[in-house]
């Protein structure tokens, strides 16, 4: 078996295809994947998901600070908690973790020289599996290796034919809040999202949700009546005190503490908590001082992000129009009164007239610039819609000086629009 270096495995992932969707936004494509390439890759790897305990997350927004607050959790709880969450903003080591810490670059190699005879034997069948495949099937080798206790998975796109749904039944299964997002792939109603999301939800597991729009609700309903598992909502915690240094709140008449900002990060602390007193119910031995610690050490980058204060930057990643609404709720829950500057760039294929109509009233002026995506929006065309509302847009070249942008110490700059927009923004601090 040849042995490949950390470079050489990185150059392969880096050759493939990556997701790009359908051109016609209004033709959802239900069947352009499938994961038959993956099943067959991890039979021929002695099917390394099974023996394993899992939680599964899907949803459209919140996913990852939901995995974050309850891997901080079952951490305080002295277990080992393998995570594996997408996408990675820096390098692929950041999707697959052990408490939190990435896997390192020899484990990457050494894992993928054990994968690649498998997928070059598959690849002379003409069966050729995809980036993220051949990813999710490394974690589990690598999960199994390190004797995880139990297993966090996210989804990464919807759930029926994600990557990460060879797994058998989770302990438990948490949906997050349903919207519109990836319409080209889901379908364009919150039914047919929710029924690829609901994919996930396997005879055996046990299902924690917020209260969700109806239609996404009786779609929920239907499948757990289905698979006979139990579906269990919980209501929205009470905010007992926000500033920009954390924020309290009240669940069951218990309350925590998160240094996590945004109107929106309790509810997923909320979902957390619920998933690990069902933790705990099914043999796990996680204390309500657990549940809090875990709670009040929860870290989690990009999304409302204060970044520097005087003047204050904030950077999001919400790209999606229920991601744009919960920021400027956060906005104007932080900053009331104030007139924000924005910095946006958006790919084209998400939601812009939508995610602009919900910006652009609290908006002072607005700079716009493109992703690194070849999906970006031209920055001129967004300049042209934010401007149609009613504010000021500047197109700003590549590599523009941040530090100009806000110079007043009473201002607000409010970095949004896409998570790739992040990462290159924060490579400037």
């Amino acid at each position: 078996m040849h042995e490949y270096n950390y470079s050489e495995a990185i150059s392969f992932f880096e050759k493939l295809p990556h997701f790009e969707p359908p051109k016609n936004n209004n033709t959802p494509v239900k069947d352009m994947f499938s994961l038959d390439a993956e099943l067959a890759l991890l039979r021929k790897l002695g099917n390394p998901q099974i023996g394993q305990r899992y939680v599964h997350v899907a949803g459209t927004n919140g996913k990852g600070s939901t995995v974050a607050y309850l891997t901080s959790i079952l951490i305080e709880s002295e277990l080992r908690v393998g995570t594996f969450a997408s996408p990675f903003l820096y390098h692929y080591n950041e999707l697959f973790k052990i408490n939190n810490t990435e896997i390192s670059d020899e484990d990457f190699a050494r894992l993928f020289s054990q994968i690649k005879p498998a997928y070059d034997e598959l690849a002379a069948e003409n069966i050729f599996p995809s980036e993220y495949e051949i990813l999710t099937v490394m974690s589990f080798i690598y999960f199994s290796e390190k004797n995880c206790d139990i297993v966090v998975m996210e989804v990464s796109m919807g759930g029926r034919v994600d990557t990460t749904n060879v797994i058998p039944a989770p302990l438990v299964t948490l949906i997050t809040p349903i919207s519109y997002d990836h319409m080209s792939i889901l379908g364009n109603t919150l039914t047919e999202i929710a029924t690829e999301k609901a994919g996930i939800i396997k005879h055996g597991t046990s299902v924690i949700t917020p209260f969700q729009e109806r239609e996404v609700s009786k779609v929920l309903e239907d499948f757990c009546a289905k698979k006979a598992v139990s579906l269990a909502y919980f209501t929205e915690p009470v905010p007992i005190e926000r500033s920009l240094h954390g924020q309290r709140f009240d669940v069951d008449g218990t309350t925590y503490s998160t240094k996590l900002l945004g109107t929106y990060q309790i509810g997923n602390a909320a979902q957390a908590i619920y998933a690990a007193r069902k933790l705990a119910q099914k043999g796990f031995r996680i204390s309500e001082t657990d549940i809090s610690r875990g709670i009040a050490n929860t870290e989690w980058f990009g999304r409302f992000t204060v970044v520097k204060e005087n003047p204050y930057i904030i950077i999001d990643g919400g790209h999606n129009r229920q991601g744009a609404a919960v920021l400027r709720s956060s906005l104007e829950e932080y900053f009331p009164g104030k007139k924000i500057t924005f910095l946006l760039g958006i790919l084209a294929d998400k939601e812009v007239d939508i995610i602009l109509d919900e910006l652009m009233p609290i908006a002072d002026k607005c700079y716009v610039t493109a992703v690194p995506n070849k999906r970006t929006m031209d920055p001129d065309d967004l300049a042209k819609m934010v401007e149609s509302r009613g504010v000021k847009a500047t197109v700003l070249e590549k590599d523009y000086p941040l530090e100009d942008l806000c110079k007043d110490e009473t201002e607000v700059l409010c970095i949004a629009g896409s998570l790739y927009l992040i990462k290159d923004i924060t490579l400037k601090f």
